[in-house]
């Protein structure tokens, strides 16, 4: 390129460029100026609204001021008019000043928006509310009651209906253990009244003796003795009641530690007016709660249940189950058999609370695995399944000497339980129909898929295997689970072959392969697939040449090898 050329091509790149720097620096400043624009709007728009805001403001505070200087002003515009009248009047006599002046005095003070009228517009609602605010004070703070108006007499105060009805039930509860024909009319008047102090406020039992004194009944004051909240009779001294029944609990016989020795139900004395009828001599009312009867049952046997262990159950005698069921001979007792029994129950039951430590047994789980170290078709425990154990602090609660509940408090697992292992073989590998039966230990697989037996070990040539026949190019298996230790070609006369460590002191060796699949340090299992069979090394005919060594000394493999029954060495455990 000539040099007048260069010169021009330079020139337009550097007015390009200026050109490109102008365009941009134009496009910013267009940029910039709206920004600013849109700045400047968006003030005006916010001091629009705050000048909006200012003045809505003042307005309301203008209006707010006029509102309560206006009586104000008019006031003061009337007071100047008639201050000018009284001026007027002045010079026109003393007659016409005296009357401007009673003009201007009342309308200053009881004129429209005087002095008074102001006032009473002002304080009057203030008034109203304190005197409202008072009178609420006044109301909460009353206290009110329902007053019972019975047989035209009011008799007391109750805080609530339910009082009543609650007094109504003692009261018939006392008529009724009476065995009386007479019938009070138990019919009340409520109303809402203020209590005073001189008022008199009753509880429920308060009120039922209120009701028996204003009805014609014979009454006396006792003690009401009551069960579980039942009036069962009344005495006049309880003293003997409780005594008699704390010794009975004292004297009470049991075997063996108790605990919260105590009455079932729950004993209350309650002293008040009871119908005379209904009040019982102290030792009759002893014999009647000390009291018991005994009454005929059956009960059905479970697993394990003896005459002896139904006799303690129940509290009987072994003599009284032997009368009660003569053809029952012996001791045992079948599930589900009906036996009869008695059982002896209280007037007033004691129960009590004997604390056991039982043993449970915890049942273990089954898990079922396929296994390549057993063939297939076999099925047997690998690991046999162990019950756990429990130990329980358990709470019997007994009425009368009979078990009624149990409750387990705490309970530890002290022996895990041991889940049982079931193997299901799915090793296949297994010689010809042709072979003879092989009835070793099993503990090894046969390493063949086929194959029959062509050599022995020892035979007549100090034979250190077994020769397995079979056609070229048959699978190979490892025996067991273990660790290659060799894979190749074997320079001794084994041709290629594999040698695995099975980690327990044994190895086992397999010769004259045509291919090897393993290598060295592979971990292999039992029924894998290691080689080939072949014809290499000092090989005569197809076939595996198979060893078994422990501690470096060769064994008979067929002492190994089970083609009959799996081989399993625990076979005694089979299902």
């Amino acid at each position: 390129m000539e040099p007048e050329d260069q010169d021009n091509l330079f020139r337009r790149a550097v007015n390009g460029a200026v050109n490109l720097s102008a365009r941009l620096g134009l496009c910013a400043v267009k940029v910039l100026a709206v920004a600013a624009l849109g700045m400047i709007k968006g003030l005006k728009l916010i001091l629009s609204e705050l000048l909006s805001l200012i003045s809505f403001v003042f307005r309301g505070v203008r209006w707010f001021w006029k509102g309560m200087t206006e009586s104000v002003r008019f006031r003061a515009e009337r007071n100047r008019k008639l201050y000018n009248n009284i001026k007027k009047a002045k010079k026109r006599g003393k007659a016409a000043h005296a009357g401007a002046v009673t003009r201007f005095t009342g309308s200053f003070l009881f004129g429209e928006e005087g002095v008074l009228y102001t006032v009473f517009n002002y304080t009057m609602p203030i008034i109203c509310i304190a005197f409202l605010i008072g009178v609420v004070r006044y109301g909460s703070g009353l206290e009110y009651g329902i007053a019972v108006d019975f047989n035209g007499k009011e008799i007391g105060i109750i805080t609530a209906e339910a009082d009543f009805e609650k007094a109504e039930r003692e009261v018939q509860q006392r008529i009724s253990y009476a065995e009386s024909d007479k019938t009070i009319e138990l019919s009340a008047n409520f109303s809402l009244k203020i209590i005073s102090d001189d008022d008199k406020l009753l509880s429920s039992d308060q009120l039922a003796n209120e009701m028996l004194e204003a009805s014609d009944e014979k009454l006396t004051e006792a003690w009401g003795i009551y069960i579980d909240g039942k009036f069962i009779a009344a005495v006049e001294n309880k003293d003997k009641i409780q005594k008699a029944l704390s010794e009975r609990l004292l004297n009470y016989k049991v075997d063996g530690e108790v605990h919260d020795l105590s009455y079932k139900n729950k004993i209350e004395y309650t002293q008040g007016i009871y119908l005379q009828d209904s009040v019982m001599e102290e030792k009759p009312a002893i014999e009647m709660l000390t009291s018991s009867t005994e009454k005929k049952g059956v009960y059905i046997a479970k697993t394990g249940d003896t005459s002896v262990s139904v006799c303690q159950k129940y509290n009987m005698s072994l003599d009284d189950f032997k009368r009660l069921n003569p053809y029952n001979s012996g001791t045992s007792l079948k599930n589900g058999q009906i036996v009869n029994i008695t059982e002896t129950e209280s007037y007033l039951p004691i129960q009590y609370v004997k604390k056991f430590e039982t043993l449970s047994f915890l049942d273990y789980e089954t898990v079922e695995y396929e296994t390549s170290s057993l063939n297939v078709g076999v099925r047997t425990i690998l690991v046999k399944g162990v019950p756990g154990e429990k130990v329980s602090n358990t709470e019997i609660t007994y009425v009368d000497g009979i078990e009624r509940s149990r409750k387990t408090v705490s309970s530890v697992v002290t022996k895990e339980p041991v889940i049982e292992q079931i193997g299901i073989g799915t090793y296949s590998a297994h010689p010809d129909p042709s072979c003879r039966p092989v009835t070793g230990s099993g503990e090894m697989g046969w390493p063949l898929d086929g194959g029959w037996i062509s050599d022995t070990f020892i035979s007549d040539r100090n034979h250190k295997g077994l020769d397995i026949a079979a056609g070229e190019g048959t699978d190979i298996y490892a025996a067991a689970d273990g660790v290659v230790i060799s894979a190749g070609w074997n320079s001794g006369g084994y041709g290629y072959m594999v040698q695995i460590d099975h980690l327990n002191g044994y190895q086992t060796v397999y010769g004259h392969m045509s291919a090897v699949f393993a290598a060295e340090n592979q971990t292999v299992t039992k029924g894998q697939l290691i080689g080939a069979v072949g014809n290499t090394g000092n090989s005569f005919g197809s076939h595996c040449h198979f060893e078994v060594r422990y501690m470096g000394v060769c064994y008979d493999p067929e002492l190994f090898l089970n083609t009959v029954d799996g081989g399993d060495p625990d076979n005694d455990d089979d299902e």
